[in-house]
């Protein structure tokens, strides 16, 4: 078996950001330092993020939280959200986090493709776009193993599937087929994705999208387990006090920050288990 432990979209921001306003300054101390906290301890095989790491982009963002999960010694994968690559060339990103911005790898278990559907540095379009490469590339890994069970990581959600993807810009561009290159992948297939920063699970044929809330939204964890019969995916919620009280003034008062209601879904959205 194997198992990942999985945050949408944390947001960590630099203090210059919230200069001068010492309720954020103590919120954001007590919320990351609590929350990264809690994700490190979960035994996993991988731990990911499904991207906006980071709030505005900066490199003192990107610094500040590697350096915690550098020191929490946790094999970690991060792909890319909007917020991530607002700031930096890509080229520069690339040099300050531990992965490949695309990248395929294989276990015993499942087929894993990490994929960055971000535009580079253009605040304003804030949607989902890959280039003609990436879909060539995405295409080619849709006949890897076919026999195993694959794994899609992705920032954005593709149009009309999860809970959001239909708002302005809260979706990969529907311009771009997706679907015509998912559709070549047969047997059960996931994908995961967060941007919308609410729990969400969707089946459409034989790919199963799988949305994840942002961390201030709703303060928790997703798990997915991969063994030879099945997948299981459940949220695990953190109760603990101070973190809730933190998590919720960063939701009310960061600025720039997607406040949707009911981050939390329904309990489909949650906890599911997929036969293989």
């Amino acid at each position: 078996m194997m198992r990942l432990a999985i945050i949408g979209d944390l947001h960590f921001f630099d203090n210059k950001f919230v200069q001068g306003n010492e309720e954020l300054l103590l919120a954001k101390e007590s919320f990351y330092e609590r929350y990264l906290q809690k994700f490190f301890e979960i035994e996993a095989d991988l731990h990911i993020s499904l991207g906006d790491l980071t709030h505005m982009g900066w490199e003192e963002e990107f610094e500040s939280v590697y350096q915690h999960i550098r020191n929490s010694g946790i094999s970690f994968r991060h792909i890319l959200g909007n917020h991530d690559a607002y700031e930096l060339p890509k080229t520069k990103i690339q040099s300050l986090i531990a992965n490949p911005l695309n990248d395929v790898f294989e276990t015993e278990e499942a087929l894993f493709v990490f994929v960055d559907s971000t535009r580079e540095m253009d605040p304003k379009d804030y949607s989902g776009h890959l280039n003609a490469d990436q879909l060539e590339w995405l295409e080619a890994q849709m006949l890897v193993s076919p026999s195993k069970p694959i794994l899609v990581f992705a920032h954005h959600p593709l149009y009309n599937t999860t809970t959001g993807s239909t708002d302005e810009k809260m979706h990969i561009d529907p311009t771009i087929d997706m679907r015509a290159i998912l559709r070549k992948r047969q047997g059960n297939c996931f994908y995961f994705n967060g941007h919308n920063h609410i729990h969400s699970i969707v089946r459409e044929e034989q790919w199963n999208f799988i949305q994840t809330a942002a961390g201030m939204c709703h303060p928790s964890i997703r798990i997915v387990e991969i063994d030879k019969s099945e997948v299981r995916t459940r949220i695990v919620a953190i109760e603990d006090k101070e973190l809730l009280e933190a998590a919720q003034i960063l939701y009310d008062k960061l600025p720039q920050y997607h406040r949707p209601l009911h981050a939390y879904g329904q309990n489909a959205d949650r906890d599911q288990i997929i036969l293989l």
